[in-house]
């Protein structure tokens, strides 16, 4: 079972790559960030009914492209919607490759304002029911709180 957190990397990463160099945050914006970056949220998560043996996962993430601006912040319009096509584009091919599975691109969609656009994209991925007994998820949880408590050791 892919985790919401790879998921999320996967499309940080591929956002990267259609604009190197420019920083990808996730989640949160730092108050002091930098133009032109991107900033990848995951938005929700639905169950869909498949079939008896299976589901559906829905995922809905929000990619906030963010461009520069001048004194009056004001950005280049022809710049942010060459940057949107791009981000368009990168879900054009109809699906996402994350880790060893291809999650299917359901929808795609951008919002334009002054100084960033939003593309909100949504990703689906079967799973058989199994994957979600305590048993399968355990794991997945122990992995999640090693990675945690390493990165809290990190600060000594």
């Amino acid at each position: 079972m892919l985790t919401p957190n790879e998921i999320t990397t996967a499309v940080s990463a591929a956002v990267g790559m259609l604009f190197p160099g420019e920083k990808v945050y996730e989640n949160l914006v730092p108050r002091e960030f930098k133009r032109p970056s991107n900033l990848v949220e995951l938005r929700g998560i639905a169950l869909e009914e498949l079939s008896p043996g299976g589901v559906k996962l829905r995922y809905t993430y929000k990619i906030t492209d963010f461009v520069e601006v001048d004194a009056r912040h004001n950005s280049h319009f022809a710049a942010l919607d060459l940057r949107t096509m791009l981000l368009v584009g990168l879900f054009a091919k109809g699906y996402l490759k994350a880790d060893d599975r291809a999650l299917k691109v359901i929808s795609c969609a951008t919002e334009h304002n002054c100084d960033y656009t939003e593309t909100v994209v949504g990703l689906s991925l079967n799973y058989g029911r199994a994957e979600f007994e305590p048993a399968a998820i355990l794991p997945l949880m122990q992995q999640l709180d090693l990675n945690t408590s390493l990165k809290e050791d990190t600060t000594l």
